[in-house]
């Protein structure tokens, strides 16, 4: 005879005897129990999302954690910076612009193995600037 049979065959007898254990009892009240409840409503504090201009392009910035901010305390688009950063730096085919972090950009160049190289390694959003920055979006949350 065979565990899965040992098993089925237990499960019967327990049923057909019609007694539970207390332990069995107590867990299934646990679980009608736990079925049923009710919470009551919290209110959901509402976040506004800032919408500056963009001190490149001039458009509005639809979602600030996308942006990068400017030394003068305004905010760019990620995109309107890497465009600017190629033409600062004169970017030419066969080199790309990438953010490495910290508020640094590099403009890298690839070898015929596949491998990357900095180039240029370009500065851009001062600790200062980024400091400020997340002060005024702490500053919008309502």
């Amino acid at each position: 005879m065979s565990g899965n049979d040992r098993n089925r065959r237990k499960r019967k007898n327990q049923k057909r005897s019609g007694d539970q254990a207390p332990q069995d009892q107590q867990v299934r009240q646990a679980r009608e129990s736990r079925r049923h409840m009710t919470f009551e409503e919290l209110p959901v504090p509402q976040v506004s999302e800032p919408r500056p201009e963009c001190r490149i392009c001039g458009k509005p910035i639809d979602f600030i954690a996308e942006s990068i901010s400017e030394a003068d305390g305004g905010f760019s688009h990620f995109d309107c910076v890497v465009a600017r950063i190629r033409e600062q730096e004169e970017v030419k085919e066969g080199e790309y612009v990438s953010y490495i972090g910290h508020g640094n950009f590099a403009v890298f160049t690839k070898d015929e193995e596949g491998h990357y190289t900095i180039k240029t390694r370009v500065p851009y959003e001062s600790k200062e600037s980024y400091d400020g920055a997340k002060k005024y979006v702490e500053g919008t949350k309502v």
